[in-house]
């Protein structure tokens, strides 16, 4: 993601970035009230156990040693077996963990010494925990020398045994064949090398197991120390910083120990409110990172897999409560030049299916074609065509898109028949404000707009005779409009779309930014292609990247609306039943209706 889309992604989530930084602020500043209400006057203990490294003292027989030197010593205090150890033999339910969180260590390389240092409230305690650190950390540096040289014995007892089964083996086929000097080189090798293997075992077992170079030279005594300095020594231990060196070991403490400047509940405050603020920046990106709904136009190209024809901006909560078609009651708005964006690639889709179909003709001149159209420069259909408008999952926009499509077309001087293939909810008649009147042939408010609500009267009819009704009435409008329209149910919801698909030239998809799921759109993607359907493209509906204000440009002479025409397009919308319903009843439009169905109206 560029800045930008992270900027978004913050804006997205700013509700959640603010409440974590204010939980921060305020944790921050409530941490001031522990710190007055603990004991600042207790007295704590340190107790330090001296250890020392015999540095001349080396593994005999060449045993492994697991150090060199007394700096590598301390990591095993700390980690490891020493410290369940420590745990097990004290007798407590503390992890080992914790109790190494009490230890630090500190190696003197001019001396060769290691002091195990443990931090208690208790004297007797912090005495306890440094002696057994430091016995503990022996017998483990003791087990594992042992381990070792067990282990060395076993690969050589292992050698040993391979060298006797070659010698015994050799040994019947050289009596056999006395004269094979082959047999007896093989012969005199093995017996070579089981010789020089047993006295490799003699000198490694006659030697014994290694000692520890590590050994006590003082235990442990309780010093009193300062609340500041326990408190250091634990902060170490718990972040893992507890080995120190002589040369750095005051330094590293006094660093941690010294005054800190956020001990008042303000700057405590801000300090818990930047630490929340960063916490929230990162649980709002984890957020998005999760997040399957579709926000922007790439990511809506990326999940459908086809290309988005237009971005329709987001309309005011006005005119999605008065179902208001901004291709009439604004015509001038970027929503409206958005739906005839989508009216323009669909003609010359439609025109390109045409000419596949009709394959190459020749020019009869001016860069006609054989119907005497421009090709070059006239988009439009030769013939009549469906478009099917389909989204994934309900509440997208397609019928709105439905609604505004038809306008356009309409206003371009194309016949329109809007159809309702949606029966379930049918919702189609209410961005014209008319009634729902099965079986009829509406006209609307826009000149070249006509609306078919349902196909049967029985509401209660079988959905299989519903789509078959549809698909005749989408075969008979063929032959008496230019463009049929078909809002249908969605995809995923329902099959009745699914069905209607090889009735429609082109399928138009309509998605909305943070509803539509990727999921929902590579499910809907899967099922439209196992269907070959003719896939056009897709409508990015309520964008909220793009602004729906009039365009403040007109063409010359051109002059803008006046204050009331907006007004008076969304009555004539609203009031605009037909004024002249006439149902077309011939049986070649309308399908036989089922037999519980009621007669058409008239």
């Amino acid at each position: 993601m560029d800045l930008l889309a992270y900027f978004r992604v913050l804006r997205r989530h700013w509700r959640l970035i603010v409440a974590v930084t204010v939980a921060g602020a305020a944790l921050g500043a409530a941490s001031t009230l522990l710190d007055q209400s603990s004991p600042t006057a207790k007295t704590y203990y340190r107790a330090t156990h001296t250890l020392v490294f015999d540095a001349n003292q080396q593994g005999e027989g060449g045993a492994p040693r697991h150090y060199a030197n007394p700096n590598q010593v301390p990591i095993f205090v700390t980690t490891g077996d020493v410290p369940d150890a420590v745990a097990k033999k004290l007798g407590t339910s503390e992890p080992g963990r914790d109790l190494a969180a009490q230890i630090s260590t500190t190696v003197n390389d001019q001396a060769d010494t290691l002091d195990i240092t443990a931090v208690d409230p208790d004297a007797q305690r912090a005495v306890q925990l440094a002696d057994t650190f430091a016995t503990e950390l022996i017998a483990s540096l003791n087990a594992k020398e042992q381990a070792a040289f067990t282990a060395d014995v076993n690969q050589i007892t292992d050698r040993l045994n391979t060298y006797q089964k070659q010698r015994d083996a050799l040994l019947p086929q050289m009596l056999a064949n006395p004269q094979d000097e082959f047999i007896r080189s093989q012969y005199d090798a093995a017996v070579q090398n089981y010789g020089n293997t047993y006295q490799q075992y003699l000198q490694r077992v006659g030697a014994g197991a290694p000692t520890s170079a590590v050994s006590d030279l003082e235990p442990a005594e309780a010093i009193p120390i300062s609340s500041a300095e326990y408190s250091a020594r634990l902060a170490a231990g718990e972040s893992g910083d507890n080995h120190f060196t002589a040369g750095n070991q005051n330094t590293s403490l006094q660093t941690a120990t010294s005054g800190s400047s956020f001990d008042d509940p303000v700057s405590r405050g801000i300090l818990g409110g930047l630490l929340g603020l960063l916490a929230g920046v990162g649980l709002a990106l984890v957020a998005n990172k999760l997040d399957r709904r579709i926000r922007t136009r790439d990511q809506a190209e990326a999940a459908y897999g086809l290309p988005i024809l237009a971005e329709v901006p987001r309309l005011s909560a006005a005119q999605q409560r008065q179902h208001e078609v901004v291709a009439v009651s604004s015509p001038l708005s970027r929503a409206a030049e958005a739906y005839r964006a989508i009216r323009t690639s669909l003609m010359f889709q439609q025109a390109a299916v045409l000419a596949a179909e009709r394959g190459p003709a020749p020019p009869s001149g001016n860069g006609a074609d054989h119907d005497g159209h421009d090709s070059l420069f006239e988009p439009q259909p030769q013939e009549p065509f469906v478009v099917m408008v389909s989204s994934a999952s309900p509440g997208e926009g397609k019928t709105t898109t439905s609604a505004n499509l038809a306008v356009v077309f309409a206003e371009a001087g194309s016949s329109v028949l809007l159809l309702n293939c949606d029966f379930r909810r049918p919702a189609l008649h209410e961005m014209f404000g008319l009634q729902d009147e099965p079986r009829r042939v509406q006209d609307t408010s826009v000149d070249g707009v006509k609306l078919v609500s349902n196909v049967l009267v029985d509401a209660g009819a079988n959905p299989a005779q519903v789509v078959a009704a549809q698909r005749q009435v989408i075969a008979a409008a063929r032959d008496r409009f230019d463009v049929v329209i078909l809002d249908t149910s969605p995809l995923l919801t329902a099959n009745d779309a699914v069905e209607v698909v090889s009735s429609a030239d082109l399928v138009l998809l309509v998605a909305r930014p943070d509803l539509s799921t990727t999921d929902a759109a590579e499910r809907s993607m899967d099922l439209l292609n196992r269907l070959d359907a003719p896939l056009s493209g897709v409508v990015l509906v309520a964008a909220a990247d793009v602004g729906n204000e009039y365009y403040y440009y007109y063409q010359r002479g051109r002059v803008s609306e006046p204050p009331g025409r907006r007004r008076k397009a969304r009555e004539a919308q609203s009031n605009g039943k037909a004024a002249a319903v006439q149902p077309d009843t011939s049986d070649v439009f309308w399908p036989a209706a089922p037999q519980q169905a009621e007669e058409p109206k008239t």
